[in-house]
């Protein structure tokens, strides 16, 4: 048994995100997020941007957290997340021959599309409606990637008050 770990990018402009269309495999012609795998020396944070820079070519920031999937096969535990991501430029550069095409799609025309999954969907309608949590990043008080999202939106811990 094995844990399996994916991330994806939501990248907002306006009203439109950016959705990427699969060129090969199970998925070849559905749309979503750009996305990938977690690789075991890096962080999750960084495979986010990774995975949007190899697949469309755009520099990004992690600037919160929209949500996760978690699933449980014979062979594996899975864990999906998805951040939303900020970039300094649109000009898309696409992984040929992993991806068919990539676009900014407006909310209006995502019924008009075959999607990867409903979660992927969800993930950009959510995305698209400008909610997101903040990531409070301790990773300079642990010495290492170190971030935590809370659902109350908290930008960091709380502090113990004496009674």
């Amino acid at each position: 048994m094995g844990f399996d770990v994916g991330v994806a990018a939501a990248v907002v402009s306006g009203n439109d995100i950016l959705l990427v269309q699969e060129a090969k495999g199970t998925y070849k012609g559905r749309w979503g997020l750009p996305k990938g795998y977690v690789e075991p020396d890096e962080s999750i944070e960084n495979a986010v941007l990774r995975e949007l820079k190899e697949e469309t070519g755009l520099d990004g920031t992690v600037e919160g957290f929209i949500g996760f999937r978690s699933t449980k096969t014979s062979d594996n535990v899975g864990l999906f997340l998805c951040y939303s991501v900020s970039v300094q430029s649109d000009t898309l550069l696409i992984q040929e021959g992993e991806i068919q095409q990539a676009k900014f799609v407006s909310k209006d025309s995502f019924s008009q599309l075959e999607w990867i999954s409903p979660t992927l969907r969800s993930f950009a309608e959510v995305a698209v409606s400008g909610e997101k949590l903040p990531i409070v990043d301790l990773s300079e008080e642990s010495q290492r990637p170190y971030h935590v999202v809370f659902c109350d939106a908290r930008t960091s811990l709380s502090k113990e008050v004496d009674a």
